[in-house]
């Protein structure tokens, strides 16, 4: 049957036929018609949710589910700001990366009007874009940077694309020009904001118009999403969601952060309610109310998995790819299309099961990120737990925030204490006048330490404004600590220096001069 359909094809046809075969079995068919969640699971999943937070310290959260083309669960829980408004399924929240879909659909948009093409290189759009390796920049392509395979290593940039301060995103990418790729171009996966950054200016130069005015005409307002954002302003006078972030444990309010220049990366703030239309269109295969908003074959594109990864601390580190704005896989027992969104106060994900045709999305108003062993993305696992409760999964709480922090303060109690009595020992050291035994020893202890404070001073893969803004505690801790080793190292490097070496043992029980021994042996 399908000989006598393809019969009558041109050679040349067949790659392109080729292509479409390939998309149509690997993108994620989404069921329709699926039965819908019932209460019980539905009463279970607001019971798992409000439980997380409690157990992490979290004040506030929203959660919806889609199925059958339709809203069929919407609550908010606990409080969206320290002034106790309470959080409903229409108070906004910054979306963080959750939003990198939007991205990813904007683009496609225009390839099916013709005015992107995913496979040209990106400084067709914009030729300003370069990297220390003038080669690798030409050859990046808009496919490449959709999937995160452009070679952009994680973080790449300096302040802003790491959250640091805002700007625009002309200023994000002049950031890159010093930047060493990764990997060439197409090779690996590299999550990267600087990806999406150059997408978002893709969009602009493409369309003429800005980013978030593309957004508002082409997304937001055929999916009637009436209370999201590109603004922060407009986001705060909608009630926009208070952000929280940790400090050795300690809650404190904090945001949310809001960084313009990164909002193609997803800066943009929503509700659950109007998320459920975001996911019904997807559910729904580009249509949402009889109007499309993307063709069939950009949804496949879309939606077709690329390079493999592993992802984070709150899925035990499952295995997944990533499409364009989408990851495919997941930690649960079916396949699912999601993506995860973190600032540094605010926590979110995107979850769309094609087996059941169902759609999930939760929004809380904390965040917490540290890169550190044993670190449990908490905050993460109540949208985890949230779709184990709609699969039927175990739910895999894992460790709780103020547990993590219990031991993760331990350890920086232990070593600032260990830092303070050696800096003590160095003063009386110095105060009592006493050399050191061994003073190669001892000099090498001063270099030892003086090193290992310049490296935590140096704030690796960060820079201090961004380690402030994502990881105070890690920055407190780590500036204590090596302010401590250089002072014990400037004290017994004084010490070394104000005392010479002691004679030997055996010269002082014999009385006999180095200089005597010296021309008695000579």
């Amino acid at each position: 049957m399908l000989l006598e359909q393809l019969h009558g094809f041109s050679p040349r046809a067949w790659p392109a036929l080729t292509a479409g075969l390939v998309l149509a079995l690997a993108a994620p068919a989404f069921a329709l018609g699926a039965p819908v969640p019932d209460r019980a699971t539905l009463s279970r999943l607001d019971t798992v949710v409000q439980a997380r937070m409690r157990d992490s310290n979290v004040p506030g959260a929203a959660v919806a589910v889609v199925a059958d083309g339709r809203l069929v669960h919407a609550r908010g829980f606990g409080t969206a700001d320290d002034e106790g408004r309470r959080v409903t399924p229409q108070t906004p929240f910054v979306l963080a990366s959750a939003g990198k879909s939007f991205t990813a659909l904007a683009v496609m948009q225009l390839v099916d009007a013709g005015k992107v093409r995913l496979d040209a290189p990106v400084r067709a759009y914009v030729p300003e874009f370069r990297l220390a390796d003038p080669g690798a920049a030409n050859r990046i392509t808009v496919r490449q940077v959709l999937q995160h395979t452009s070679g952009l290593p994680e973080g790449a940039g300096g302040p802003i694309l790491k959250s640091a301060k805002d700007g625009t995103a002309a200023q994000a990418i002049a950031e890159l020009r010093a930047t060493t790729p990764a990997s060439r171009p197409g090779a690996a996966f590299h999550y990267s904001n600087g990806n999406f950054v150059l997408a978002g200016l893709v969009i602009e130069r493409a369309s003429g118009a800005s980013f978030a005015a593309y957004l508002r005409r082409h997304v937001f307002a055929p999916l009637d999403m009436t209370r999201s954002f590109t603004s922060q302003a407009a986001a705060r006078a909608a009630g926009l969601a208070q952000g929280h972030r940790y400090v050795f444990g300690v809650r404190e309010g904090y945001g949310p952060t809001f960084r313009t220049a990164l909002q193609a990366a997803g800066y943009l703030a929503t509700t659950v309610e109007d998320m459920s239309h975001y996911l019904t269109m997807w559910l729904e295969g580009g249509v949402y109310d009889g109007h499309r908003l993307v063709s069939e074959r950009g949804m496949r594109t879309l939606l077709t998995p690329a390079r493999p990864t592993t992802m984070g601390p709150w899925s035990d580190h499952a295995t997944a790819r990533y499409a364009m704005g989408w990851y495919v896989g997941g930690p649960w027992s079916e396949r699912a299309v999601l993506h995860p969104g973190n600032s540094p106060d605010t926590t979110t994900m995107n979850v769309l099961l094609p087996k059941r045709g169902w759609g999930v999305v939760t929004l809380a108003n904390a965040g917490n990120e540290l890169p550190v062993p044993g670190y449990p993305a908490a905050i993460d696992r109540i949208a985890r737990n949230a779709v184990d409760v709609l699969v039927g999964d175990r739910v895999e709480s894992g460790t709780s925030l103020p547990a993590f922090y219990l031991r993760f303060d331990a350890v920086v109690l232990l070593l600032v204490a260990a830092a303070g009595a050696g800096l003590v020992r160095a003063v009386r050291r110095l105060r009592s006048g006493r050399g050191p035994c061994r003073r190669r020893l001892a000099l090498t202890g001063v270099v030892v330490r003086a090193g290992v404070a310049l490296v935590l001073l140096a704030v690796p893969g960060y820079g201090w404004a961004a380690a402030w803004t994502w990881v105070p505690d890690l920055l407190i801790a780590g500036v204590t600590f090596a302010s401590l080793l250089v002072a014990t190292a400037a004290l017994r490097l004084a010490t070394i220096l104000r005392t010479r070496p002691p004679k030997a043992p055996y010269l002082q029980a014999t009385g006999v001069s180095a200089e005597s021994r010296v021309a008695v042996h000579g």
